[in-house]
């Protein structure tokens, strides 16, 4: 049932896309047709670090989720389907917008508020996200600065595994596992990184025990995968199935 409610909700943005994917047969992204859509494409985080609204560019739309901690490993998950409206200043959302309670360690829903939520995403004169619940105002003063779309990804440079493990005051908390064989953690580092909008980059410092300081940039390729970059050479990393 809940497989689909999320059908539902983008169905009325991907039928327009439809005949055109049925011609080409290729996916594609919203962006490509409405390239003023892809400012929102990021992660963005409140203040307190409670907040944060991930922006997913998908055929067809654009794809926000507001997810709200609530401790206890539970989440208040908002979920849209949006696109640019006339004058391509906000993204407004079509019906059937979701608000669900959820467990962050099995991803199931606890509990299913609503299922006909409405909702604009905005960006204010100093590059802030505005979220507007024109269902039940839920959100009312915040403000969401971008962090990039390096969240919660978990990647492989070899048998470094890299996870972009959360984000806290201000700068990225990145974890890096040295996987031996059947995948055990022989060593493990901790990386603090800040993220800068402007070239879309994220630079992190730490290093394993014992060993020299290191400085990682990392950024995304034309593919979407992550680049690790350090001391002048890049490294394209795999993305990651492993799971602690």
């Amino acid at each position: 049932m809940k497989k689909l409610i999320a059908m539902i909700l983008v169905l009325c943005l991907s039928l327009a896309a439809a005949a055109a994917f049925a011609e080409d047969e290729e996916y594609g992204f919203y962006t490509d047709d409405y390239p003023e859509a892809l400012a929102y494409v990021s992660t963005w985080v409140a203040e307190d670090g409670d907040w944060r609204i991930e922006v997913y560019d998908e055929d067809g739309g654009i794809k926000p989720m507001v997810v709200h901690r609530l401790g206890d490993n539970k989440e208040d998950v908002w979920e849209y389907a949006m696109a640019l409206n006339t004058e391509k200043t906000a993204l407004t959302a079509v019906p059937l917008g979701l608000h669900y309670k959820q467990d962050v360690v099995t991803l199931d829903w606890d509990v299913t508020y609503y299922e006909d939520g409405d909702a604009t995403l905005t960006i204010n004169e100093n590059g802030k996200l505005i979220w507007t619940d024109l269902k039940e105002d839920a959100g009312k003063g915040l403000e969401f600065e971008k962090i990039g779309n390096f969240y919660g990804g978990r990647w492989m440079k070899g048998d470094i595994e890299v996870i972009f493990y959360d984000w806290y005051d201000g700068e990225y908390d990145i974890r890096l596992y040295q996987r031996g064989e059947n995948n055990e953690i022989l060593k493990d580092a901790i990386l603090k990184g800040d993220y800068d909008a402007a070239t879309d980059t994220l630079t992190a410092y730490g290093e394993f025990e014992g060993e020299d300081p290191i400085t990682v940039t990392f950024s995304y390729d034309e593919h979407n995968n992550v680049v690790w970059t350090e001391n002048g050479e890049s490294t394209v990393l795999e993305y990651s199935y492993l799971t602690d």
